[in-house]
């Protein structure tokens, strides 16, 4: 028992069937019992959103019952995590109502934020170096390219705005997208060692 409540024993469960997956991958060996694996990931992903569920009924129920810190937001998730669960299996239509007319224009409302950031980025770029009106140009024909007004105030706008996001967005990209391969390779071989733990809580 006590070897159980040991790291090793965590790292074992970890890594040997992240070790047996990848065999699997590469050599197709033993398939069934690789997707017997996925599915009981899937089993543990369900487990997880019980314990999720759970701890959100313990952590905002004990602060309502306390009227601890902000216990009115508590309030909030607590009712309307329970409308929306509910509703989802009671009544679909009441499920598509509050999808509709209330989790959608929240979530606008939230990607309207984005203006908020584009005059930070325009703030940011009212700099006397080449780079910050490099930046300040790019922002301004990309956003005018996406804009319905930009192609009608000058189409030079869209031929710009794509080119820029065909060439040097995607260079970048490609970029971003291979160092966060080689990192990700990184720690797998770490995970795999035992040198990597923070899934551990470390």
């Amino acid at each position: 028992m006590s070897f159980i409540k040991q790291k090793e024993f965590a790292i074992i469960l970890f890594v040997l069937p992240l070790l047996f997956l990848l065999f699997n991958y590469y050599t197709g060996i033993a398939e069934p019992a690789a997707s017997e694996l996925i599915n009981w990931g899937s089993y543990l992903w369900n487990f997880s959103m019980i314990i999720g569920t759970y701890s959100l009924f313990r952590v905002h129920g004990t602060n309502i019952a306390k009227k601890g810190k902000d216990w009115s937001y508590s309030v909030v998730i607590f009712i309307s995590f329970v409308t929306y669960f509910a509703a989802s299996y009671v009544s679909p239509d009441v499920f598509k109502l509050i999808l509709d007319y209330i989790q959608t224009p929240i979530m606008l409302t939230i990607w309207m934020g984005g203006f908020a950031t584009l005059t930070m980025v325009f703030r940011g770029a009212r700099t006397k170096s080449y780079l910050g009106v490099l930046l300040l140009l790019g922002s301004i024909f990309t956003v005018l390219r996406m804009a319905p007004i930009g192609p009608l105030i000058w189409p030079g706008f869209h031929t710009i705005g794509m080119w820029i996001n065909d060439v040097p967005n995607m260079a970048v990209m490609r970029a971003i997208t291979i160092v966060m391969g080689v990192g990700l390779i990184a720690t797998l071989v770490r995970e795999i060692l035992g040198k990597e733990t923070h899934y551990l809580g470390d």
